[in-house]
């Protein structure tokens, strides 16, 4: 027995010698259980609003490049809805919401990146819109958004959850949301805003969450083929559009 012993320890230390220890790969440092695993990086959203109207020469001339962009980017980056303020296509919501952010200068296109921190007016060059969208996305988010939509009959609920992932607290907030769809020469006409539905947060501290339900009565989702954003964005300064996310 005590042989047999021997000889397997002699066998092991020969295979030993051979391999050396390329059977195993230590971790490196990060990797493996520890802080961070499991989590999924929180990317920043763009949330374009263009306010666009029937007939606008400007209009005409920059949505070739929006439409273009948004499929570059795709809705994980980019969300692309068109506001018709009057003429052809328009709601009241749309035109209440171009009111609602005062800007300086009247008329159509004016195009919003997350907000009035750097929107852009009148005719524009592919490159210029791209720019925008490219400053916003490089900047670190502060929201994280999650939502799922339900649908029975001609009632949908959106129900989730935000998240403030910054260092510091969070005021003025609101949950809102729009539904679009094709509508003539506009690929993403917004023909719904949740502003009787939408949440107002009064404040949100880091790392606080809120969950958040809007129901939607009388909008069959579906059957018209929505498609749809929820956001959250501050109501003063420059009303910044913390995060976003697209909803089929």
């Amino acid at each position: 027995m005590k042989k047999l012993i021997v000889l397997l320890l002699v066998i092991s230390l020969v295979i030993f010698a051979i391999t050396g220890c390329d059977g195993f790969t230590p971790p490196n440092e990060g990797e493996g259980e520890g802080e961070g695993e499991g989590e999924e990086e929180i990317k920043q959203v763009v949330l374009v609003e263009a306010f666009v109207a029937e007939g606008c020469p400007s209009c005409a001339k920059v949505e070739p490049y929006l439409e273009q962009l948004a499929n570059e980017y795709g809705r994980d980056e980019m969300i692309l809805v068109e506001l018709i303020p009057w003429n052809l296509y328009a709601i009241p919501e749309a035109y209440q919401r171009y009111e609602w952010y005062s800007y300086s200068t009247a008329g159509t296109p004016q195009i919003m990146f997350n907000g009035l921190t750097n929107p852009l007016v009148g005719s524009q060059s592919y490159s210029t819109i791209k720019s925008k969208i490219e400053a916003q996305l490089n900047a670190t988010p502060k929201v994280s958004i999650q939502a799922t939509r339900t649908e029975i009959g001609e009632t949908s609920t959106i129900s989730g959850t935000i998240k403030n992932i910054s260092d510091t607290a969070l005021s003025n907030l609101v949950i809102n949301g729009m539904a679009f769809k094709e509508r003539g020469d506009f690929p993403y006409a917004v023909t719904n805003i949740f502003e009787e539905e939408k949440i107002e947060v009064s404040s949100l501290t880091a790392g606080e969450s809120k969950d958040f339900t809007i129901t939607l009565e009388n909008i069959n989702w579906d059957g018209q083929r929505l498609d749809g954003v929820i956001f959250v964005q501050e109501t003063t300064g420059k009303k910044t559009v913390y995060q976003s996310l697209f909803i089929d």
